[in-house]
């Protein structure tokens, strides 16, 4: 059992490193304290393959994933949604729409000061350095290699019925 929660961390661990190289080779400081989030549509005006890979994955999907009350559970949304818990992150359904699904600001932090910057890019060069690289511990925050997500949501779910 230990040996099968190493290898699931190892594989998480790769995914992100190696699913996240090529932006992470481009990218550059920490996102001001000022940046808003924005939402991966806004992302593919610039980075439409890399938007068009990401619609294919359980990423852009996981908010559909919601049963229910998990809709509005903070424990779901924080990995559920985008910027769950962050100043101008994800709200509600309703609220911020642009914001369901684990989207690029997931990882990279808000964008709003990079897509700012991209619009002067050709002029300035400026556009790399407005986003933040991803933090080599990001996946965890929601894949824990610990905890078996599949077997701890059947669980609460479970329990929601009966109770």
């Amino acid at each position: 059992m230990q040996r099968r929660k190493i290898a699931i961390g190892v594989i998480v661990l790769l995914a992100c490193v190696v699913g996240s190289w090529s932006t992470v080779r481009v990218c550059a400081s920490s996102p001001s304290k000022d940046a808003k989030y924005v939402g991966a549509k806004k992302c593919r005006s610039c980075h439409s393959k890399d938007h068009k890979g990401w619609r294919k994955t359980k990423h852009a999907k996981t908010f559909e994933q919601l049963e229910g009350p998990e809709k509005n559970d903070p424990d779901c949304l924080k990995c559920h949604t985008t910027g769950y818990g962050e100043p101008g992150g994800f709200v509600s359904e309703e609220g911020t729409p642009n914001l369901k699904g684990t989207g690029c600001e997931s990882c990279h932090g808000p964008g709003s000061e990079h897509t700012k910057e991209a619009k002067n890019a050709p002029e300035t060069g400026k556009w790399d350095t407005k986003i933040s690289k991803v933090p080599q511990n990001t996946c965890v925050k929601c894949h824990n290699p610990h905890v078996s997500q599949k077997a701890r949501v059947e669980k609460l779910r479970a329990q929601r019925k009966s109770g």
